[in-house]
């Protein structure tokens, strides 16, 4: 199936490289933030520390790398003078503004020790806020006019979620004291089987037409390596042992970065082959 004149039909995304990385560590953040705030209830303090900076860490790394996409970093400070409800892109902004200031002030309050119940607050603030940021851009693709995400837009969220739940337990068992590991370590392993149960459901969403770019070119290449990781990861850390949860957690870091590019590249190629958008309006009719 060819477009008009031979073009796609659907208009491919001019987003570079940076994008999915800024997803993988804005939901990392997001989540790192959520747990920090779990690990400070029972005590933990040494996980809920290395967690909060986790969550600073992540959300700067995500700035970084959507002002660096938008070239200028003045279009982001633009997308903050209107509020528009229906667009996950505005209240997306806001969602990543009201979180990186919150994870900032916690962090900043955590390295100097000064303002602590300040620190305590914007850390409340901003564990609240990161079920929110783990998977707000999950909802912005799935209202894009890509087949590989439109179509997919209910399960994407979830895939999201499992992939941020599982790389900021893994953030916690690279980082945070060995004695304090547990909480970190079973948001890992849950995450990285819901990352599995959550593909699955994505794929049933899309079906075998639609869900073909997630398995075929580069973005198949990325999932399948995505898969390895995840798998890898887990092996490591059910194992319950000091000399490979670290192990185990650097494949989760590097499985969940996979599998944002393996979703990015696949939305870009549904959008360049007419195929996936005429199967998905003959069907829709």
């Amino acid at each position: 199936m060819t477009g008009y004149y031979g073009r796609p039909i659907v208009k491919p995304p001019e987003w570079t490289a940076l994008i999915p990385a800024y997803f993988w560590a804005g939901g990392l953040a997001g989540t790192c933030a959520t747990l920090a705030l779990a690990a400070r209830a029972r005590k933990r303090h040494g996980l809920a520390r290395t967690l909060v900076l986790g969550a600073a860490a992540g959300c700067a790394a995500s700035a970084l790398c959507l002002i660096g996409d938008l070239k200028k970093p003045q279009r982001f400070a633009n997308m903050l003078r209107v509020f528009k409800p229906t667009s996950p892109m505005s209240v997306g902004t806001y969602i990543f503004s009201a979180f990186g200031a919150a994870s900032t002030a916690a962090a900043i309050s955590e390295i100097t020790g000064v303002a602590r119940p300040a620190g305590r607050v914007a850390e409340t603030v901003a564990g609240a806020i990161g079920p929110f940021m783990s998977v707000y851009t999950s909802v912005l693709l799935g209202d894009t006019v890509m087949p590989a995400w439109h179509y997919g837009r209910k399960a994407l969220p979830l895939l999201f979620a499992a992939t941020s739940a599982s790389t900021a337990g893994a953030v916690g068992l690279c980082f945070a004291p060995a004695e304090e590991r547990g909480l970190a370590r079973r948001l890992a392993l849950i995450g990285s089987i819901a990352v599995r149960v959550a593909l699955e459901r994505l794929h049933r969403e899309l079906g075998d037409v639609q869900g073909e770019p997630y398995r075929r070119g580069l973005a198949g290449a990325l999932a399948r390596l995505a898969a390895g990781y995840n798998i890898a990861g887990a092996l490591l850390i059910a194992r319950n042992s000091e000399a490979t949860a670290r192990g185990g957690g650097v494949f989760l870091l590097a499985g969940g970065l996979a599998e944002r590019f393996a979703v990015f590249h696949a939305g870009k190629q549904s959008a360049k082959d007419p195929k996936y958008v005429i199967a998905a309006q003959s069907y829709e009719r």
